[in-house]
């Protein structure tokens, strides 16, 4: 049972993500349009605040993301009793996010696989430095995604 809950739930967990990936892709293109029609020195005045509402924004958003996985992850260990592998799909869920939210967002954005996210985001800084450096963001995001699902394959 454990391996269709794996392939289930992680078919699910792409799914989510193309959505919320879309979701948040249209969110930037909205915001970006609404930062070009604004005079760059009024966007200067207001730039603190635009970046501590989208802080916030991601900081609401990384709550009720939270609470998806962790219900998730409650409810697979009801229905499984087995504490490791609800624990493992819980990782998996956030490494599949990490891929495939932003891979959306990239391709939503027509920017390619080489676009990472604003610069007040400490992921993204991370992800940036990593990339001066010569290391592509979705290596960082796959290695430890391969090695999850390769424990997940062998414990079942």
């Amino acid at each position: 049972m454990e391996l269709y809950l794996f392939i289930g739930v992680t078919v699910f967990w792409i799914i989510y993500y193309v959505f919320e990936g879309s979701h948040d892709g249209v969110f930037a293109k909205e915001t970006k349009l609404l930062r070009d029609e604004i005079d760059p020195e009024k966007f200067e005045k207001i730039k603190p605040n635009f970046i501590k509402l989208e802080l916030d924004w991601h900081y609401y958003d990384t709550l009720e993301k939270a609470l998806t996985k962790i219900v998730i992850a409650l409810l697979l260990f009801i229905i499984t009793q087995n504490l490791i592998f609800s624990f493992q799909m819980l990782l998996l869920s956030g490494g599949i996010r990490s891929i495939m939210h932003d891979l959306v967002v990239a391709l939503k954005l027509n920017k390619g696989f080489k676009h990472i996210g604003p610069d007040f985001l400490w992921w993204d800084r991370f992800l940036r430095k990593m990339q001066a450096r010569g290391i592509n963001q979705y290596i960082i995001k796959l290695f430890p995604n391969i090695i999850l699902i390769i424990w997940i394959i062998i414990a079942l």
